[in-house]
């Protein structure tokens, strides 16, 4: 029986797109065909690693906009700062010590990937701790969402980290500040920018089916994206991912390869969440969601492959011979033109948040 170890190409593509947020698009990316260079394109020339302006409040702008927040810009800020600060919690914490914060700061896929996080810590490490005392969360409210008698209500919100790079959360509740969570969150691709967005006094219109003026519909745009990096064979798309899309396949291609005498090598990315929407100021829109990734391992008569120590973590199986699967959640920030623009993936995270095999 011949074994191979195989990598955790969740975690693996993960370094990758740190890598990116560092240095751009990486060598290849311009070593693609020219058809997937025409539709990935590079890296925009703004620069994201600073904070953005959110627009102003002035009461008699916000009577022309005809339009009024959910909740005031003084509730949004104390709501997002509580939210953020729960989340460093949960960053400083260590099992079952963060149950309790998880709760308070995050919902849906957000709390699964922060309670894998926290269980992968025993390979990859602890993080920094912060000190919230000498170092408090300071939120930018960049969107909050127009009354319109629909739920969830939604905050759009910013923070730059201490290397100075911007990340992006959405936070959902249903009125009370205490029903608010983080929905979704994810770092900024290098060279990106999320745009303008209406006063947040007069709050930003928010997409809840259909495409109206955009494109395209949000889910589409993302379940066709999803479609794009699946592996071996994914299908075309006219979308500008700032390096993104290149290096996940090319990650899954390396993988592939190792494991080819071993083993069939597939990945598979559908959407996962509901999509959350907001309308900027021109028209267009920004939307957010999580795919779930799948990558699974179809394991050859008398082979046998070696997981990682991340596949161990969740599941203690030392030796495969049948089938593997590891599970990704990809949180994906995208832009949707009006026009025939092509969309841009602004902002993305990946985290491994189970596996199993035999």
């Amino acid at each position: 029986m011949k074994s191979v170890r195989f990598t955790a190409i969740c975690a693996l593509s993960s370094l990758l797109l740190i890598s990116a947020c560092s240095d751009g698009d990486s060598q290849s990316a311009s070593e693609e065909s020219a058809s997937t260079a025409a539709a990935d394109g590079g890296a925009a020339t703004s620069d994201a690693s600073t904070e953005t302006e959110q627009p102003g409040d002035d009461a008699a702008a916000t009577a022309q906009d005809q339009g009024v927040a959910v909740m005031s810009v003084e509730d949004a800020e104390a709501i997002a700062s509580d939210l953020l600060t729960k989340a460093a919690l949960v960053s400083n914490g260590d099992g079952e010590d963060i149950e309790e914060d998880v709760d308070g700061a995050f919902r849906g896929s957000t709390a699964v990937s922060a309670l894998a996080a926290d269980e992968l810590e025993s390979v990859s490490g602890a993080p920094d701790q912060r000190d919230l005392i000498a170092d408090p969360v300071e939120p930018n409210v960049l969107a909050i969402s127009r009354e319109d008698e629909e739920s969830p209500m939604l905050l759009l919100v910013q923070t730059v980290t201490e290397s100075g790079a911007p990340e992006l959360y959405v936070m959902a509740g249903n009125g009370d500040a205490d029903t608010f969570r983080i929905v979704w969150w994810a770092p900024m691709l290098p060279g990106t920018d999320i745009g303008t967005f209406d006063r947040r006094s007069a709050g930003s219109p928010i997409l809840r089916e259909g495409k109206d003026d955009l494109s395209q519909s949000p889910k589409e745009l993302l379940t066709a994206f999803g479609a794009s990096i699946d592996y071996p064979v994914g299908e075309d798309m006219q979308v500008k991912t700032n390096g993104y899309a290149p290096q996940v396949r090319e990650a899954a291609q390396t993988q592939g390869a190792e494991v080819s005498e071993q083993a069939d090598y597939s990945e598979s990315n559908t959407l996962k969440t509901q999509t959350y929407t907001f309308f900027r100021e021109d028209g267009s829109a920004v939307t957010f969601a999580t795919l779930k990734r799948e990558s699974d391992f179809d394991v050859r008569d008398g082979m046998e492959l070696t997981p990682p120590e991340e596949f161990l973590v969740f599941e203690d199986d030392s030796s495969i011979t049948s089938q593997a699967r590891l599970n990704t959640y990809v949180s994906v920030a995208m832009t949707i033109p009006t026009d025939s623009d092509r969309p841009e993936m602004i902002a993305a995270r990946e985290q491994m948040v189970s596996a199993s095999g035999s």
